[in-house]
């Protein structure tokens, strides 16, 4: 969680919602796999949401929140690949905010790799499975 307003940042306090930094999603610490394994013991099914204002600016250039220092999209997809692969309970991925101009199509890439990340993690898990 990067760009929150007040009121937002308030009422994430007082929910059950966890945060992680983006240092940790970028570094995959222990963190990360801390909030997951929380998450699959009190859920059925994990929901992994990214809004593309996350991503390095660079990558989404077109997007009009655009905040320096975040993740780029192969370590997020590097992320979503073991998360797909380790969690069982990880069962979709959804990106929003989209940028309406995509110079060199460079956000629409982005997401297509950490799709790529998840899918890769999919398939692994159902290697495992076998």
């Amino acid at each position: 969680m990067r760009l929150t307003d007040p009121l937002e940042q308030e009422l994430l306090d007082q929910s059950e919602i966890k945060q992680v930094s983006v240092d940790d999603l970028r570094n995959m610490t222990p963190a990360v796999f801390a909030q997951l394994d929380r998450l699959s013991r009190i859920t059925d099914k994990i929901y992994v949401h990214i809004d593309l204002d996350v991503l390095d600016p660079r990558e989404v250039s077109g997007h009009q929140n655009k905040v320096p220092d975040g993740p780029s999209s192969e370590q997020l997809a590097v992320l979503f690949e073991r998360i797909f692969s380790r969690y069982p309970k990880a069962s979709a991925i959804g990106f929003a905010t989209i940028p309406s101009t995509d110079p060199q199509g460079l956000s629409i890439a982005a997401v297509n790799r950490m799709i790529a990340g998840a899918v890769r993690g999919v398939r692994a898990r159902e290697l495992k499975g076998r």
